[in-house]
């Protein structure tokens, strides 16, 4: 019997004919480069297979629960509302993050070459290992970059900002005082293998990503938010190329997701992540570093240096100062200062960007009261004539302001150092004032408001750099520092001022309150009134209520009212103060109350 025939092969085909354990190849080549793309392309096939079928045994396994879902939180609803365009990626309705289950595990852009090449900041190389467990080294071969991204994930505007979480089954946990984002904390308990901790990476970023445009952001430009939703505000273009940004490079990725986690725990005392335990909160938070600082080595050792690799590293340098470790933070940050100089300063950054590095600067110095390390560059300067004539209010606290400044400062030894901060901030009233009642959302006036606050606060924190003062003095500038940051973003300044407030009181208790503010009654009421605001813990908040109550009393004052009328005099933003406020005199006034 004849042979059969050979198909022909065109020597163009670009199909395989494989087995499915990726066993054998039927086309070789004598480009083994060639060769080795085939088989990464044949096991990523398979990856995605095995990846079907474990989750079709963990879906049909895993007890139901209300609310939760086989794919991961948020991903499905926010898929469904795409453009058709966006959802027929490599599967309709398929997860923006399922890329991941496709991605060889040991891949030189994710699991990048801590050892094999030396990093640009020295610092670096200290990460902690991968808390997941190395992949076995059978996995698979290296990719190639453009075989990971070569699918586009459009960012579509406003997604993030109109994304509902559907319920999660979380377990309350106590608040965690202690410092659980140290990086040099080493690990206990036991190694996860990697593709759990991309199971982990899949369904925890989607919330966090929301958690981060829904919570993070309307906090820190707060003032905004109020007459606008976020996908409305002067950002809004920045904050999407930001989010597309981060859907592009595992560098950008990782980074987001270490700051976002980080000012979550910070700000809840949790990580509100379906199914995570209080021993997720070091795991989660060191893996998402590791991975940030790892593919960071790659991109500077590559010699590649732009502004988002700036925005990656500021990101991680935030992470520390979120989590209140310092030692951490501070390689970031002179990596950061290196950046920023090869770069050209703040002005190779989106407003965006730039504002929110303003902002983290100005706030890490209240924290303890130190000078801010940015040069300040962006103060917007004094209000026009013009515009201060265009903006006039007739609202009492508006017309008040200030009225009391000049004759109670005129007692003070240095007063004449901060009066001209309390001028500049009386204008920051009228604009406030002037920002609630027009109807319109005027961009350029929110900026001035909130750079004329930072450049302010950044002065007040810098003063002691440049002259030396009194503790009475000092005490008065402590609050004016606390009102600045209080009147831009309340939330978070009440979080951050917490130790700034616990010096402002051993600043007054240096001093002597019966003698020393005999003639500043009303000013130490007012200084110890954002003290109470700003105060971190009870001991300190009843010391300051105490202290205000006894000054309210030889004022004859006897309601919040009067209070506020006190407070109007030198500066009182009632938009973003007065909640904190009635809550001070409600401790005051007990009885009335």
């Amino acid at each position: 019997m004849a042979p059969k025939p050979r198909r022909s092969v065109s020597p163009s085909s670009r199909f395989l004919f494989v087995n499915e354990d990726a066993s054998s190849v039927t086309r070789t080549t004598k480009d083994a480069e060639l060769d080795r793309t085939k088989q990464s392309h044949v096991q990523r096939q398979n990856f995605a297979r095995k990846r079907r079928l474990r989750e079709q045994s963990t879906t049909a396994t895993r007890p139901s629960r209300p609310g939760s879902s086989s794919q991961g939180p948020a991903i499905a609803g926010a898929a469904s509302r795409l453009p058709p365009a966006t959802r027929e990626g490599p599967a309709h309705g398929s997860d923006p993050f399922d890329f991941i289950y496709s991605v060889d595990p040991i891949d030189p852009v994710l699991q990048s070459s801590i050892l094999l090449q030396e990093p640009l900041y020295p610092h670096f190389s200290a990460s902690p290992p991968d808390i997941f467990g190395p992949a076995s080294p059978s996995t698979a071969t290296a990719l190639q970059r453009e075989d990971i991204y070569d699918v586009p994930w459009p960012y579509r505007p406003g997604q993030p900002f109109d994304t509902t979480l559907p319920p999660q089954n979380v377990t309350p946990l106590p608040i965690i005082t202690s410092n659980v984002a140290s990086s040099s904390t080493p690990f206990s308990g036991p190694s996860y293998p990697l593709v759990d901790g991309l199971r982990f990476l899949e369904r925890w970023a989607p919330p966090l990503i929301q958690y981060y445009n829904t919570t993070i952001l309307p906090e820190k430009f707060w003032k905004d938010t109020r007459k606008v939703p976020m996908s409305r505000i002067r950002h809004a273009s920045s904050v999407h190329a930001d989010m597309q940004a981060c859907m592009a490079e595992p560098a950008h990725m990782y980074a987001f997701l270490a700051s976002s986690a980080t000012q979550m725990l910070a700000r809840e005392g949790r990580l509100l992540l379906p199914d995570a335990s209080e021993g997720d909160h070091q795991r989660v938070l060191t893996f998402f570093k590791t991975k940030a600082i790892q593919a960071l080595m790659t991109t500077m050792t590559s010699g590649r240096l732009d502004p988002r690799t700036a925005i990656d590293v500021h990101r991680l340098y935030g992470a520390g100062i979120h989590a209140d470790n310092n030692e951490m933070a501070e390689p970031h940050f002179q990596a950061l200062i290196s950046m920023l100089e090869a770069l050209g300063g703040l002005d190779a950054f989106s407003d965006y960007e730039a504002e929110k590095m303003i902002l983290l600067d100005c706030n890490a110095a209240l924290k303890d009261l130190e000078a801010p390390r940015l040069l300040e560059t962006w103060d917007p300067g004094p209000l026009t004539d013009d515009v201060l004539v265009a903006i006039e209010s007739q609202d009492l606290h508006v017309l008040q302001a200030g009225s009391r400044v000049i004759t109670t400062l005129a007692v003070f030894h240095d007063g004449r150092l901060l009066f001209q901060s309390f001028y500049d901030l009386t204008q920051v009233v009228k604009m406030s004032a002037h920002l609630e009642s027009v109807a319109h959302y005027d961009a350029e006036h929110y900026k001035w408001f909130s750079l004329r606050l930072l450049a302010i606060q950044n002065r007040l924190l810098s003063l002691p750099l440049h002259c030396q003062m009194d503790s009475q003095t000092d005490s008065l500038r402590i609050s004016l520092a606390l009102w600045t940051a209080t009147t831009r973003s309340p939330a978070l300044a009440r979080r951050i001022a917490s130790k700034s407030s616990h010096k402002l009181r051993g600043r007054l208790e240096s001093t002597d309150l019966h003698h020393l503010w005999t003639h500043a009654t009303d000013l130490l009421l007012w200084v110890v009134v954002y003290g109470g605001v700003s105060a971190g813990n009870k001991d300190d908040l009843d010391w300051f209520v105490n202290i205000a109550r006894g000054a309210a009393v030889q004022l004859g004052l006897r309601d919040f009212l009067a209070l506020e009328d006190l407070l109007s005099g030198f500066l009182y933003d009632p938009y973003s103060q007065h909640d904190s406020v009635v809550h001070i005199a409600a401790l005051m006034w007990p009885m009335s109350s």
